[in-house]
């Protein structure tokens, strides 16, 4: 939403669109995409994205109308108003109730089942506009969180987007498209699992969207989880800092392959021996964390140690072809 969401969005490379679906294959999901106006005091208004996820019912984030003065769905040039609303203030998710919406709900499927590295795509209304639009990425971290697995994703969302989807190859909804890392450099972006759909539907059903509450990733940086506490260390490249974060999120988690790849990436700037120790234990818990198979690559490189370049780029390339030949078009 307009208001929230203030960050730059990073472009995607030309040739991860070949694999996906084509605009032209998503008219089926523009149906069950909807964008959200909201209403505040003193005229000011925003935009957000939301997904029909059953009959009459409408996912986004709370945060697009939190504490709104009103808020209603446009699609076909239609106005719809939400009879009530079930909402998680603290974890970020909404449901907004309708009792006339003409919209087909999309298919759920449930983040644990996801893999890294998998192909999905956004599908929300960003900078105002009027259709939904796809971006393109893939998943690249799942991060234990409240029952649930936030999605980390290099498929890029901007202004407008809040709420909006995360969708499968095969058209099922996996995630809310929610927040975005600070900063240019690396752009994190976050959604939130569709398996807290279900308990926030199982809630009381409101008519009041005002709430104090603020959500998870707005916390003061110490009450933030793991994940979101290690980023701007690492955009600042202060690497005790990522490795203090890292080792107190492995021993809170020790079966985090992220976990051990941030307190891998760390301690390859101090010691190489522990780097190459937490790492090989990153991907003993999942051998698809490229992350984790780039840094041991680099080290190994640096190392000159042949067998283990070898070793490494043979793992990569099961997990992302396109980048294991670039890596053979730099030998």
């Amino acid at each position: 939403m307009k208001k929230i969401i203030l960050f730059l969005v990073t472009t995607l490379s030309p040739f991860l669109v070949q694999s996906y679906p084509a605009q032209s294959e998503l008219f089926g999901l523009n149906k069950s995409m909807i964008q959200l106006w909201v209403s505040y005091e003193k005229g000011v208004t925003g935009t957000g994205s939301g997904v029909v996820i059953k009959k009459n019912h409408v996912a986004t984030d709370c945060h697009v109308f939190q504490n709104a003065t009103g808020v209603n769905v446009v699609k076909y040039h239609d106005t719809y108003s939400p009879i009530g609303v079930y909402a998680d203030w603290e974890h970020d998710l909404c449901v907004l109730k309708f009792d006339n919406l003409p919209l087909e709900p999309v298919n759920i499927r449930e983040s644990n089942t996801l893999d890294y590295e998998e192909e999905v795509f956004t599908l929300t209304f960003p900078n105002d506009n009027p259709v939904p639009l796809p971006s393109y990425g893939k998943v690249k971290a799942l991060y234990s969180f409240d029952k649930g697995s936030i999605i980390r994703t290099s498929a890029s969302f901007t202004v407008g987007s809040s709420g909006g989807a995360l969708f499968d190859n095969d058209f099922n909804l996996i995630g809310i498209t929610t927040f975005k890392s600070p900063g240019k450099r690396l752009g994190y972006f976050y959604c939130l699992p569709t398996e807290w759909i279900d308990k926030v539907l199982q809630t009381d059903m409101l008519t009041d969207i005002r709430s104090e509450t603020p959500p998870f990733w707005a916390l003061p940086d110490e009450k933030k989880p793991f994940f979101m506490q290690v980023v701007l260390p690492l955009l600042d490249a202060n690497w005790s800092e990522v490795k203090r974060i890292a080792k107190m999120w492995t021993q809170s988690d020790d079966d985090s392959t992220n976990a051990w790849f941030y307190l891998g990436l760390a301690e390859s700037k101090f010691n190489k021996d522990f780097a190459k120790l937490f790492l090989n234990k990153s991907i003993q818990l999942n051998s698809k964390n490229l992350d984790a198979l780039e840094v041991l690559h680099q080290i190994a490189v640096e190392e000159n140690d042949s067998e283990l370049i070898h070793k490494y780029k043979s793992m990569i390339e099961k997990v992302d072809q396109y980048y294991f030949e670039n890596l053979a078009n730099q030998s």
